[in-house]
């Protein structure tokens, strides 16, 4: 019986950590995988030796078993020699396509028999695939009315399409887990899952907080002195705000229901923006302004 050396096989050394050998065993899963190497003898049977491998360097008790069997190999091998039915152990193997070598099974699987210091098991554990975690970018309007998106990605080589549904109101970093869309299973269990992360893309003029919507407008002084109804922009388009007479500079107001459903609000800071370029008659009209401040010099401060 011919000794497998399942960190060769992997191309990993003896210490490799868990990661390493999962990069490992994806990266050549992929190469030689049957369906991107049809008909190709050769490419079955290393694909078969990669998923062995894996099944055992991936479990801590497998690859603690493997690890100690490496050194007592040859005094083993002799002790589990046999040639069919007559078979000191009682056992025979009919390969035909079983996923796993006669070494594993031997060892790992279904043999049948006892050596000390390794417990045999009858049946593989299903595996979850592997999950894909991507990202999608969307625009602040899309985050708001919600929208589809087209996910183009590759398992393994082969190209796949999916269409996903953004729902309203999702909020930048959300994830969304889109079911068994992930890397197939090597073991008979589920495919993994997909999980994509939603990015909102930075907005001309507003700026998102959670589900609120903050904007800041310009406003004339005397609008803001005398008061005004402006339009201002919003995610349901333009709405009328109505400013009070005397509203200070940095003052914010608040537009309920107007960020993200179901809860966001939209908040508008107004900055007041003073004249340039006086006329004449404006030039009148604050030097008029200025003889009332030197009469009531604190008054127009609120003091």
């Amino acid at each position: 019986m011919e000794f497998k050396d399942y960190y060769k096989i992997l191309g990993v050394p003896r210490d490799a950590d868990e990661n390493t050998i999962k990069r490992a065993y994806r990266e050549l899963a992929k190469k030689y995988h049957p369906d991107l190497n049809p008909g190709n003898k050769a490419s079955e049977e290393k694909f078969r030796e990669i998923n062995e491998a894996y099944e055992v360097l991936s479990d801590p008790e497998k690859r603690a078993k493997y690890d100690q069997l490496g050194a007592n190999w040859e005094e083993l091998s002799q002790r589990v020699k046999y040639t069919g039915p007559e078979a000191p152990f009682g056992f025979d193997f009919d390969l035909g396509n079983a996923p796993f070598s006669e070494f594993f099974r031997v060892f790992f699987g279904n043999g049948g028999f006892d050596v000390p210091g390794f417990t045999q098991t009858r049946t593989r554990k299903a595996r979850k695939g592997e999950d894909i975690h991507t990202s999608v970018e969307i625009t602040l309007e899309e985050a708001f009315r919600g929208s589809t998106r087209t996910i183009e990605y590759s398992l393994g080589g082969k190209r796949k399409t999916l269409e996903v549904k953004i729902p309203p109101g999702i909020e930048p970093g959300t994830k969304i887990r889109l079911k068994a869309q992930g890397y197939p299973s090597q073991f008979g269990g589920q495919p993994g899952d997909m999980y994509l992360e939603v990015k909102v893309a930075p907005h001309p003029y507003f700026q998102l907080k959670g589900k609120d919507i903050y904007l800041e407008v310009p406003v004339t002084l005397t609008e803001a002195m005398l008061g005004a109804k402006i339009e201002v922009p919003s995610l349901k388009g333009k709405v009328l705000l109505n400013i009070p007479p005397e509203t200070q500079n940095g003052t914010t107001f608040r537009l309920k229901g107007l960020g993200l459903p179901p809860t966001g609000d939209q908040y508008v800071k107004v900055n007041v923006v003073l004249p340039q370029n006086l006329t004449a008659g404006e030039k009148r009209l604050f030097e008029e302004l200025k003889k009332y401040e030197r009469t009531n010099p604190r008054k127009h401060l609120g003091l």
